[in-house]
């Protein structure tokens, strides 16, 4: 039996979310430590991975800064202008925190 990536809980085998935290199943999740330089770098790096899903970017005490869903087009590349405003918050954010943890969700 599967085990969910969030909260370890067992997983049918046809579930396609966490029926204790709603997660969605089938997801794996990849964690960096940056320092507040490498962040852009880091994520920019991350999303050319067509299986990425969604980037977290948390600060040092693990709150949630910024979520960024990965929307990847027809012909198979990521919304550039989408992804433009994504990118100036991440400068905002590299120019407040010093560390931060970059959580990468990509299907399984």
């Amino acid at each position: 039996m599967a085990k969910c990536g969030e909260c370890g809980a067992d997983l049918p085998s046809d579930a396609r979310f966490c029926p204790r935290c709603g997660a969605q199943a089938g997801l794996k999740k990849e964690v960096y430590q940056v320092s507040a330089e490498g962040l852009v770098g880091k994520v920019k790096e991350v999303i050319n991975d067509a299986k990425v899903k969604r980037i977290v970017v948390k600060d040092d005490k693990g709150k949630v800064l910024l979520s960024i869903p990965v929307t990847w087009g027809a012909a198979g590349t990521v919304a550039v202008l989408a992804l433009a405003p994504w990118l100036a918050a991440l400068g905002v954010i590299a120019g407040v925190v010093t560390k931060c943890t970059v959580e990468v969700e990509k299907s399984a």
